[in-house]
């Protein structure tokens, strides 16, 4: 009995196996479907907390840069989050620190388009001219 059952084990867990990307890897970017890994729930609940301290009247600035901070903590290689910081930065009038924050998004994402629109804001060394090149 066992050596059947165990046969019947492997039949069952072969039966689920999924060939390609998990439904949970799957969204829609425009119209394609793509895959890519899940963020970590606590950044993307702090990127949250950020954009709706943004988005206040008046702007909480110090409560958006402190839950982008906590986000940067769960995932320090998101070009998204990074300029996000940027934005907040600038907003707070530290340019340096704005920089700095958009040096580290086009570093993890060269090509990712709000990164490459802060760099030209922010005037960084090629940021302007490949903002512009991709308009």
């Amino acid at each position: 009995m066992q050596p059947r059952r165990a046969v019947l084990a492997l039949a069952l867990v072969g039966a689920c196996a999924q060939g390609g990307p998990s439904s949970r890897t799957l969204h829609y970017i425009d119209k394609t479907l793509v895959s890519s890994t899940p963020v970590d729930h606590r950044a993307y609940g702090a990127y949250i907390q950020a954009r709706v301290a943004l988005e206040a009247e008046p702007p909480d600035l110090a409560r958006a840069l402190q839950q982008i901070d906590l986000a940067l903590r769960y995932d320090r290689d998101d070009p998204h989050l990074w300029t996000t910081r940027g934005e907040i930065e600038l907003r707070l009038g530290d340019v340096d620190a704005a920089r700095r924050s958009s040096a580290r998004a086009l570093a993890f994402g060269p090509e990712y388009p709000p990164a490459l629109q802060l760099a030209a804001q922010l005037q960084l060394p090629g940021g302007r001219q490949v903002a512009e090149a991709r308009r």
